[in-house]
């Protein structure tokens, strides 16, 4: 069962944001699999890191889209959402460079499958809404 469940991803009033975080879940969940296949044996070290990059970089331009519409609509929040972006970033390439050097599935599943769509679904309710709430008012 995926962690992150799509048809539980808020929608937002801007489009763009909608797309970012159903392709968020779908990589987090493909991870998922690649990572449960390698820890039984059935799945290559090369697939889960393939995967753990392509969430990276896909992170990384999710983030700069919605830090672009905020500085463009001069969000007035934007240094307080950038920070989070930039924190759970780090925290993102930290627990990727672990599991790099030390191979501890466990510890990068605990990370990707609990804590993380913890986060993305809170930061969507709270900090990406209210992001997009005041973008799609600036817009009308």
């Amino acid at each position: 069962m995926p962690k992150i469940d799509p048809a539980q991803v808020p929608q937002l009033p801007v489009p763009f944001m909608n797309a970012d975080h159903a392709h968020e879940a779908r990589l987090v969940n493909d991870l998922e699999d690649a990572l449960a296949a390698h820890g039984r044996g059935a799945g290559s070290l090369s697939a889960v890191l393939e995967r753990l990059a392509l969430l990276a970089v896909h992170t990384r331009e999710h983030f700069l889209r919605e830090e672009t519409l905020m500085r463009e609509e001069g969000f007035p929040a934007y240094p307080v959402h950038k920070a989070e972006h930039d924190r759970v970033l780090a925290e993102m390439d930290a627990e990727a460079r672990i599991f790099r050097e030390k191979g501890d599935g466990v510890r990068l599943a605990r990370y990707l499958f609990e804590t993380l769509p913890a986060w993305f679904l809170n930061h969507i309710r709270t900090m990406d809404a209210v992001t997009a709430g005041f973008a799609a008012r600036r817009r009308v």
